[in-house]
């Protein structure tokens, strides 16, 4: 088989396992990485008011979750719903069934993982939510989602990844008076088994430069942080 051939042959077979994990295909404007970003993120950050809930609840449990899909911007999320077992809980921060949302929301979502570093920073982004709880629940929900962000920050790559996709996110935070522009790039990756993932994010502020474009080396034994090496 000569060269040409082989490449052919290869380039379908990715085409073949992108078109089955992938419905419809790779579409940029589905932003598959900030989808998935923005889906661990709420998942997150719901499961931390279930817990809140639960404190007050001491004869009700956790019943695991059910799936609900949400349109937020551009971006169309498919959502693990936390539940409990009575059926009174509702997450704040999940705007009611059918509801559409605009980009100020994501840009509000966004703003939590950009400022995850900083944490009076992130409870006030997390106020804008309009999440209704104490200054001590809030700080609960907080602690559980630096946790889960600075997870991204220290996973290592597994072994065998079929694919990665990098998709970056334009939006303005504000930072105590003054507005920056920043781009959130998330790492996103399909395994041989076709399980989706997200493996890490990075954070910019002002314009895109060559340094994210040329640098992904580093990708191949972890993803740190790389607002500490610009």
């Amino acid at each position: 088989m000569d060269q040409e051939t082989f490449n052919r042959i290869k380039e379908e077979a990715i085409e073949e396992v992108l078109k089955k994990h992938f419905k419809g295909g790779l579409n940029t404007q589905e932003k598959l990485a900030m989808s998935r970003l923005l889906e661990e993120l709420l998942e997150e950050i719901m499961k931390g008011e279930r817990e809140v809930f639960l404190e007050k609840e001491p004869n009700n449990k956790g019943n695991g979750y059910y799936s609900r899909s949400l349109s937020a911007g551009s971006f169309k999320l498919n959502l693990n719903v936390p539940r409990d077992r009575n059926g009174e809980f509702r997450p704040h921060v999940l705007p009611a069934p059918y509801k559409r949302v605009d980009e100020s929301y994501v840009d509000l979502l966004m703003s939590l993982v950009i400022n995850g570093y900083s944490e009076s920073q992130l409870l006030k982004s997390l106020r804008e939510l309009g999440l209704p709880y104490s200054v001590e629940e809030m700080n609960k929900i907080k602690s559980q989602l630096i946790d889960r962000l600075n997870d991204f920050k220290r996973r290592e790559l597994p072994e065998n990844i079929f694919a990665l996709f990098i998709d970056g996110y334009h939006t303005e935070i504000k930072d105590n008076l003054k507005v920056r522009k920043a781009c959130l790039y998330t790492v996103l990756g399909i395994d041989l088994e076709g399980r989706k993932d997200v493996y890490g994010y990075y954070t910019f502020f002002g314009s895109e430069n060559s340094l994210f474009l040329c640098d992904f080396r580093s990708l191949r034994i972890n993803l740190p942080s790389l607002e500490s090496s610009i």
